[in-house]
């Protein structure tokens, strides 16, 4: 029984003889849909969230139109706003969400498609990918899942890490005291707006002074004479920032003492409040970093920089990639197998030294929910300690050894170069995860939004693999057919 859905009421999708590009997405959205009507995550999922016994129909159709709307925009990777505006116009993505009824339809808007994402807890989402990775690869299910009876097997993992970029620009700083008074000015001008004054200069005319100093500073080279100079406005930066922030403090106290007079309600007053402390309680610490490396011209190690004055646990990660050295944002590892399923994953919120240390906490996790007999990684993963953790669990070795007198021992075995061939696979599904359904940069606040974007991100990955094989299936067969009828 579908818990929401009546799909005998559910009208059928109007026949558009378009584009391919347009069938093809068509023919993935239908493959999905059967997916999660026949191996019902959803149904299973919904009870976690609410007691269905005392949930109204319409509490239940908003649950599961949530989680497709969820599936929609990490499939197309839109915004909220972009897919509130599809979903308005396309019958397609309307009749995916069963939206459609006799007399008309209502859409999520793009603040409710934001709401949406967060009805489940991430270990929610955790559960609902590994439900659906166990559907598939059970025997049972793969003739009515994939169209075919052979299921996916799980056994072998690939893992490999990467980075996902925060979205922040490059870290400079005198570029972080720019950041802090546009932040701070800005939110003064709301707050003049409201009618609470306190004597100061045009907060916009701060806004263009500061600007100006930050034109000269990009203007300043970096050669001896320019060295003076760069010295001499990055002083007059920090004086102006911390003009500003002593305006800045009285306004805040002048707010928080009088929001009642104000058109705001508590938490639009609060909203203010908790933007400009943010800002104001990293000030000592920007202008001492910035002073310490352009003044002192002193080397300060990565765990005393501050990237971004608005992201929290947010790391400089040295990757050694021809587009840059390193990379700020969070350490991000997956595994998958053979088919490119995703079986295990990790979005860390620390910064981890190397590879070495994920290996073992990744195939504990995996061996919780699969059968795992082989792992194959580049040889970043590669230790003695982990050598000793695979034997010991007898999972056969297939990471990447750094030593290359080894390396030429281990690719004499036939079950090692075929393990170290289809490994390589792992750096396209990267892209493919990060380019097709993270987008290059997160555009999420916050580390906990991360993480639920991450995991929507995965669930819909692994559906758009099993539908691509299932459509493969069921393509094959028809033609199989259409040979035996000839």
């Amino acid at each position: 029984m579908n818990i929401a859905f009546q799909l005998e009421l559910r009208p059928p999708i109007f026949t558009v003889y378009g584009p391919f590009d347009y069938r093809d997405f068509r023919s993935q959205l239908e493959q999905i849909d059967n997916l999660l009507i026949k191996s019902r995550v959803e149904d299973r999922l919904i009870p976690k969230l609410i007691d269905i016994k005392r949930a109204s129909t319409k509490k239940l159709q908003f649950l599961q139109t949530a989680i497709r709307c969820q599936i929609l925009l990490h499939l197309t990777n839109l915004s909220y706003r972009e897919l509130a505006y599809h979903l308005a116009d396309s019958e397609l993505f309307r009749w995916f969400i069963n939206v459609n009824t006799l007399t008309g339809a209502k859409t999520p808007s793009k603040s409710t498609l934001q709401r949406m994402e967060h009805i489940c807890s991430p270990l929610n989402i955790s559960d609902i990918i590994h439900d659906l990775n166990r559907s598939v690869s059970n025997a049972e299910n793969s003739q009515e899942l994939l169209h075919d009876d052979t299921p996916i097997i799980i056994k072998d993992l690939f893992g490999d890490s990467t980075c996902i970029k925060a979205n922040i620009h490059y870290p400079v700083d005198w570029l972080l005291f720019r950041d802090a008074e546009n932040t701070l000015l800005g939110s003064i001008k709301l707050i003049r707006e409201q009618g609470l004054l306190h004597r100061m200069p045009d907060p916009q005319e701060l806004i263009k002074q500061v600007n100006q100093l930050s034109i000269e500073m990009t203007q300043v080279s970096r050669n001896r004479k320019g060295k003076k100079e760069r010295k001499r406005i990055f002083r007059e930066m920090k004086r102006h920032l911390k003009t500003t922030s002593k305006h800045a403090q009285r306004y805040y106290d002048l707010l928080k003492e009088k929001w009642p007079f104000t058109e705001w309600s508590e938490k639009q007053a609060q909203q203010v409040l908790d933007r400009m402390a943010n800002v104001m309680e990293q000030i000592p610490s920007i202008i001492e970093v910035a002073h310490a490396r352009i003044i002192s011209e002193k080397k300060v190690g990565n765990e005393d920089k501050i990237l971004s004055l608005y992201e929290k646990n947010v790391h400089v990660i040295k990757r050694g990639k021809m587009s840059g050295d390193v990379e700020f944002g969070n350490t991000f590892y997956l595994a998958e197998q053979n088919d490119g399923l995703i079986v295990d994953w990790d979005f860390i919120k620390e910064n981890v030294g190397c590879d070495t240390d994920i290996l073992k906490e990744s195939v504990l996790r995996v061996k919780n929910n699969y059968t795992v007999e082989s792992f194959a990684s580049d040889r970043g993963f590669n230790c003695s300690k982990n050598d000793r953790f695979l034997e010991k669990e007898k999972i056969f070795n297939a990471t990447c050894p750094r030593n290359p007198q080894e390396l030429t021992i281990k690719m004499k075995d036939e079950k090692f170069r075929e393990a170290q061939k289809r490994r390589a696979q792992t750096e396209g599904r990267i892209g493919i995860f990060k380019n097709k359904f993270v987008g290059e940069k997160i555009r999420r606040k916050g580390f906990e939004n991360k993480e639920i974007k991450i995991l929507w991100s995965i669930f819909t990955h692994n559906l758009w693999v099993i539908a691509r094989i299932a459509r493969d299936n069921d393509v094959r067969n028809k033609e199989s057919k259409e040979k035996k009828a000839a």
